[in-house]
């Protein structure tokens, strides 16, 4: 396991405590049940509960500041996020929806990237200010989808490369990839109430969110040790699962299915995620 490096600002490791992984295995169970019985109501609150039990869940929004108690986790965490919007705004615009992209574009000077920027510099990594300059303004000067696409993939590059510097063991990726979805599913509950849209813009930042964890699951997927590669499979095949609630960036005209299916996929992926080392 590669160790990660010392930082000034990290805390105690955080590790996966019998209460979180008992919630989650409730969690699975009793979203199954949800799903296929009807139930409504059951994990959603389990959720609720198992987050404040565990004291595991983002505790102050998106800007970085929501601690898990590993400055690594943290760093890929937020990492995760603004990829996150970026994945959501792009594929927006690849739809043609060019003035919903340009609200999940983020610049320089934006609070998630002002505060990521300090992780940056604890983990030695290098900035991306200028390609993500770069990306808001292709999108906002509606540029073609192919420049859109090509500045999307200066910014992704240059994140990678950010996490490749934490040097993290696939546990703490596996942590931070935790810590996204509930940020999505904290985004889901304020965008879908009832199975309808109720804010737009909270929905395609937790269909954004999950799409970073399916990328990473998929890549996972496909590593030579075993442990990684049954982690990544089961995570992509729950994701897989939970598309019936976050079908689309864009969800207008169709019918969002339970939101049990998020929190059933979440259970199942910190539960895979115990595995690894």
């Amino acid at each position: 396991m590669t160790e990660s490096p010392k930082i000034s600002r990290r805390v105690s490791p955080h590790g996966w405590t019998t209460m979180t992984l008992a919630g989650a295995a409730i969690g699975m169970a009793v979203a199954g049940q949800a799903t296929a019985g009807g139930v409504t109501g059951g994990p959603e609150k389990l959720w609720l509960a198992q987050a404040t039990e565990g004291g595991e869940a983002g505790e102050a929004g998106e800007s970085g500041t929501a601690a898990t108690g590993d400055e690594v986790v943290d760093f890929l965490m937020d990492l995760g996020l603004i990829e996150g919007h970026l994945r959501a705004g792009v594929a927006l615009y690849r739809a043609g929806l060019a003035d919903q992209a340009a609200t999940h574009m983020k610049h320089p000077q934006d609070e998630i990237y002002d505060e990521l920027s300090y992780h940056l510099a604890d983990f030695g990594a290098e900035g991306f200010a200028e390609e993500l300059t770069a990306l808001a303004e292709a999108v906002e000067g509606g540029k073609p989808a192919e420049a859109v696409e090509a500045a999307l993939a200066d910014v992704l590059k240059e994140i990678e490369e950010a996490r490749d510097h934490a040097k993290a063991s696939e546990a703490a990726e596996a942590q931070a990839m935790v810590a996204i979805l509930r940020h999505a599913a904290d985004e889901y509950g304020e965008g879908v109430k009832d199975g309808k849209i109720a804010e737009l813009h909270e929905y395609q930042d937790a269909w954004g969110f999950v799409e970073v964890v399916r990328a990473q699951a998929a890549h996972m997927a496909g590593e030579d040790d075993a442990a990684e590669k049954a982690f990544g499979e089961t995570a992509v095949a729950a994701l897989d699962e939970a598309r019936v609630a976050l079908p689309d960036v864009s969800p207008e005209g169709k019918t969002l299915g339970d939101p049990s299916a998020l929190f059933a996929a979440i259970a199942t992926i910190e539960l895979a995620a115990y595995k690894l080392k």
